[in-house]
């Protein structure tokens, strides 16, 4: 484009489609541009009449993803201002993109770590022995690393519940798949609650065979049954349940200490949810209900 000594432009090739050739030949910045912009335009085209010095301004058009990001230079000659202005609007965005990524990283970086630093510091305090703590906190740290993997995979958006049960289980032992049934539905969890329902998972799992219905010489059975409900005036949630049975030892030894401080009230809590945890004389009883907003259906 080029401007004339008085502002107006005489001459504009290759126009954004939101400008119209009508409303730039002949007119002034203030013709076609919003006002904070057509200021700085404006100033631009002055500083470059008076020092003849190049000026580079950038300016955004548009709201939402209508928005576009322009870089304008602007060079002095005998009669005015040549200005080209360059579409930024793709680079802009990757640059957003990548800000955005970024952020979002390391802010699920440090909630990671924090949970890692409680997991450590709780299974310490509960353990009884060097060796006891760290075969706990390994499978813990297993546990996290295995939904952490899923939630990577799937560009952050989470994990489907049965994948995560798959994958916690099979880590605890392939041995007790068969003797494990899954049914319901299949929702996304959010990253959130596929990291700390995995860590449920985890720990029922590992209780189930060290001293439930999966353990040596058991011949029970574990049933995991997911399903949305929807209670008459009040938004959906996930409920999933855990059921344990066959069990012959009554009545049932389980772990009472962190493992049941993470059932009742470290996953509820950090999915905004509620849970009921139950060991009786036939089995063990666990359901967890999870707010509509940490899954997809």
């Amino acid at each position: 484009m080029h401007q004339g000594p008085d502002h107006r432009f005489d001459m504009a090739e290759n126009l954004p489609a939101a400008w119209s050739g009508q409303a730039v030949i002949g007119g002034t910045e203030a013709d076609f541009l919003p006002a904070e912009t057509a200021f700085a335009f404006a100033e631009a085209f002055d500083r470059a009449r008076t020092t003849t010095d190049d000026q580079i301004i950038e300016f955004e058009i548009g709201e939402g993803l209508r928005r576009h990001y322009f870089e304008a230079r602007m060079v002095s000659d005998e009669l005015g201002v040549t200005t080209v202005v360059t579409d930024r609007t793709e680079e802009r965005a990757r640059e957003i993109a990548v800000a955005t990524l970024l952020r979002e990283v390391s802010h699920r970086s440090k909630n990671l770590l924090a949970i890692v630093q409680s997991v450590a510091m709780q299974t310490a305090h509960h353990s009884g022995s060097i060796k006891d703590f760290l075969d706990r906190f390994r499978g813990r740290l297993h546990a996290l690393s295995s939904t952490q993997d899923l939630v990577t995979e799937s560009n952050w958006r989470g994990t489907y519940l049965q994948s995560l049960i798959t994958s916690q289980l099979t880590r605890v032992g392939h041995a007790i798949l068969p003797h494990v049934r899954v049914t319901g539905q299949n929702p996304l969890l959010g990253p959130n609650a596929s990291l700390h329902i995995g860590l449920a998972i985890h720990e029922l799992g590992a209780n189930a065979i060290r001293h439930g219905a999966l353990a040596d010489g058991q011949p029970g059975q574990v049933w995991i049954d997911a399903r949305v409900v929807h209670p008459p005036d009040q938004p959906p949630h996930l409920v999933i349940e855990w059921q344990e049975t066959g069990i012959d030892v009554a009545p049932v030894q389980h772990e009472p200490h962190f493992g049941t401080l993470v059932l009742e009230r470290i996953v509820p809590l950090s999915v905004g949810g509620t849970a009921d945890f139950r060991v009786e004389a036939d089995g063990v009883r666990y359901r967890l209900n999870v707010p509509a907003d940490q899954f997809e259906s």
